[in-house]
């Protein structure tokens, strides 16, 4: 008798599971072990036309290793260019950030532990060579 191994789902699989949990997931910045998530929460003008708008709101990198998933979030502006830049907010917006955050967060941490019997977990800091 073969003992039984948790294996990961697939990078398909994985994609899969990560777009049925809305809006957030961009599969095309995202790679075989690399899930980018993104979400834009405040306007900065809504006076502006929709093509013209910028928002803040966050960003997160989901990494997959043998072990597990380790995650980045930052938070920044999303300017017209289609670029994330990491900027001041004030408090107000960024608690509507960390607000949106935590709900998310919450729901992709239970189906990573659900799907693939890891944890989600903060990547460890990449410390500079002196």
């Amino acid at each position: 008798m073969t003992s039984s191994l948790s294996i990961s789902p697939s990078r398909g699989r994985l994609f899969k599971i990560f777009t049925d949990l809305g809006p957030y997931f961009r599969k095309l910045k995202s790679t075989e072990s690399s899930f980018f998530f993104d979400c834009l929460e405040v306007c900065i003008d809504d006076k502006k036309e929709p093509e013209q708008r910028e928002f803040f709101g966050w960003w997160l990198v989901v990494t997959r290793s043998v072990d597990g998933f380790q995650f980045k979030r930052c938070d920044g502006r999303y300017n017209l260019e289609g670029d994330w830049v990491i900027c001041n907010i004030s408090k107000k917006d960024k608690k509507m950030l960390d607000d949106s955050f935590d709900l998310f967060f919450e729901r992709l941490k239970s189906l990573i532990d659900v799907e693939t019997g890891f944890c989600l977990s903060p990547a460890e800091p990449v410390l500079a060579e002196v």
